[in-house]
């Protein structure tokens, strides 16, 4: 890849700290200033339902005004509601910052992805989708340590301050690396929802997500039944590393197959190596177990992105939207459906609802496989 294609993929990845790490940020300021934990839960659910609302409408606004201007105007309003997050006190204040967060959330990663297949110059963007995938299991692995430190040393707020700073200066940098590109100025054909590819995808996704969402809860209860629940921060880690390592052995080789089989067959082995999460008592096993299920995550996401981008050319920052917000909505019904078995079990049965939520968009996947493209055509 180029020095420009590569620095923008740092930058990006970079810049997406803050959204990366908000759920965990709200939790610390809002338990801090809203009374407790019940306020964080209230200000989290604001944030997510505030970007589930906004995120097609930003990524259809890079269609229409490009990425540059969009990303500064939606990157210097975030700016200013996440400081505003930060000096906010009292549980509806909170809760009104962090939907503003929400709702002002930029599109980075829309963006990003959308541009890539402009962007490489032999025409297939496989591998810049695997570099994207691992630049952003970097973010997570990298990015609990500094808000840990800020916290540590100087209290939530102030990690809610250096982040959001941290993330405005990459975006700047990012901004500077983007290039012109030709964009639509009108959506054309039909809508995307009635592409039956895009509804395969969008099912899919919504069942990882679903997973995903599960897992942030399922973790840490597995962690505090087993006695160390100041190691849920390391089975996390561990969760990212695994990814990189897949991340990093599809940029080195290169996607190889079709991009339909290579779609279903990553998430296949998702779901087969989720099933091993229900077995370990300790946090030793657990640590094998969910670096083995972390291997596939990495490649099946830059799959996916890849196959999101044939399927809706030139309207693929909308459907990247779409996505997100299919994302935020399966995060949140994942986490719910997961908190009461956490709270009974902590580890074992608990985790099935991760292996069905996969099984799931397999499920989905197979069944509509027809409707997947193969290579690079839609």
């Amino acid at each position: 890849m180029n020095v420009r294609l590569s620095g923008l993929i740092v930058c990006y990845n970079a810049a997406q700290l803050p959204v990366a790490m908000r759920p965990l940020l709200i939790a610390l300021v809002a338990a801090q200033q809203a009374g407790g934990f019940t306020g964080a839960g209230l200000a989290g659910g604001a944030a997510a339902t505030g970007m589930a609302l906004s995120a097609p409408w930003w990524s259809r606004a890079l269609a229409r005004y490009g990425d540059r201007r969009v990303l500064t105007a939606s990157g210097a309003l975030f700016l200013v509601t996440e400081l505003a997050l930060a000096a906010s006190h009292g549980l509806l204040p909170v809760m009104g910052a962090a939907a503003l967060c929400g709702l002002c959330t930029p599109p980075i990663s829309s963006s990003l992805r959308s541009m890539l297949p402009h962007l490489v110059a032999n025409g297939d963007p496989g591998r810049a989708y695997a570099v994207n995938a691992v630049a952003n299991e970097t973010v997570y692995i990298a990015s609990p340590l500094w808000v840990t430190g800020w916290a540590t040393l100087a209290g939530p707020a102030a990690a809610l301050v250096a982040s959001a700073l941290a993330g405005a200066a990459t975006l700047g940098a990012g901004i500077a690396f983007t290039p012109p590109l030709p964009r639509p100025s009108r959506r054309a054909g039909p809508p995307l929802a009635a592409l039956p590819a895009v509804r395969t995808l969008g099912g899919a996704y919504l069942a990882y997500w679903v997973c995903m969402g599960a897992m942030w809860v399922l973790l840490p209860a597995f962690a505090a039944h087993a006695g160390a629940s100041h190691q849920a921060g390391l089975l996390v880690a561990l969760w990212s590393a695994g990814s990189l390592a897949g991340g990093l052995a599809l940029a080195v080789r290169g996607p190889r197959g079709a991009y339909r089989d290579r779609y279903l067959w990553l998430l296949g082995t998702l779901a087969a190596t989720s099933l091993p999460l229900a077995l370990p008592a300790t946090v030793a096993t657990m640590a094998v177990a969910i670096t083995l299920f972390g291997i596939a995550l990495a490649p099946w996401l830059a799959t996916s992105d890849q196959l999101a981008a044939v399927i809706a050319g030139p309207r693929s920052s909308e459907l990247y939207g779409w996505l997100t917000t299919l994302g935020q909505i399966g995060s949140a019904v994942g986490a719910a459906l997961a908190g009461p078995l956490g709270d009974r079990y902590g580890g074992g049965p608990a985790f099935l609802l991760v292996t069905a939520a996969l099984a799931a968009g397999l499920a989905v996947a197979l069944t509509c496989r027809r409707t997947l493209p193969q290579d690079g055509r839609p």
